[in-house]
């Protein structure tokens, strides 16, 4: 299989995707902006739905990795929590995602490809943050109880209002790297420092 096909017909569906939502996303339009024949659209995605799975999960995947760690003491945690983080909020700042987020609220929008986009984006970020902290109250001997909870309200803390920004048009926040920096130790710091950790099972409990 050519790979350069596949990346062509992946950037192409990204920039279909960004400039307006799902709606635009259609196996011809695909086929037609990579410069790829439908049959060797379908022979590597049968449907659409699937390309679009392929799509957000190969977006997702550089971001998401940042995770798949244990950290072993709370600096380690800190670390891997201010990496997702930053990649996080400069995706979400980029002058494409905006135009992306405003082009769903802005038009008429499949139900079940906003529900896919969430399930596989959002959703899973936040998935993967509770993993991440369970994985940290394990190495100390304990649970986090409320790891998709504590996980949630770190991400809305990092991310302020900047989604509400990009609906009103308003300039990111955080857009530049240092300011973004800084913003987010002084968060993951005070939210790891509140972090609630309780007693983990004995063993044959």
């Amino acid at each position: 299989m050519d790979v350069r096909k596949d990346a062509a017909i992946l950037h192409a569906a990204r920039r279909l995707l960004l400039q307006g939502g799902p709606a635009q996303l259609t196996m011809e339009a695909v086929a037609q902006a990579s410069g790829v024949s439908k049959a060797t659209l379908y022979r590597r995605w049968p449907d659409r739905d699937a390309l679009l799975r392929a799509l957000v999960a190969h977006e997702a995947a550089p971001l998401l990795h940042t995770l798949h760690t244990v950290p072993p003491d709370e600096e380690a945690l800190v670390r891997a929590l201010v990496r997702f983080l930053d990649g996080l909020l400069r995706f979400v700042t980029r002058p494409a995602y905006r135009r992306y987020l405003q082009a769903v609220a802005a038009l008429p929008q499949r139900r079940a490809d906003l529900q896919r986009i969430w399930h596989l984006g959002p959703q899973q970020a936040v998935d993967e943050v509770a993993a991440l902290l369970q994985r940290y109250a394990v190495q100390r001997g304990a649970v986090c109880a409320e790891a998709p909870r504590e996980a949630e309200a770190l991400i809305g803390m990092a991310m302020g209002l900047d989604m509400a920004r990009v609906l009103y048009q308003q300039p990111p926040r955080h857009h530049r790297a240092a300011a973004r920096r800084s913003h987010l130790v002084w968060v993951v710091r005070r939210f790891v420092a509140g972090l609630a950790l309780g007693p983990g099972r004995q063993a044959g409990g």
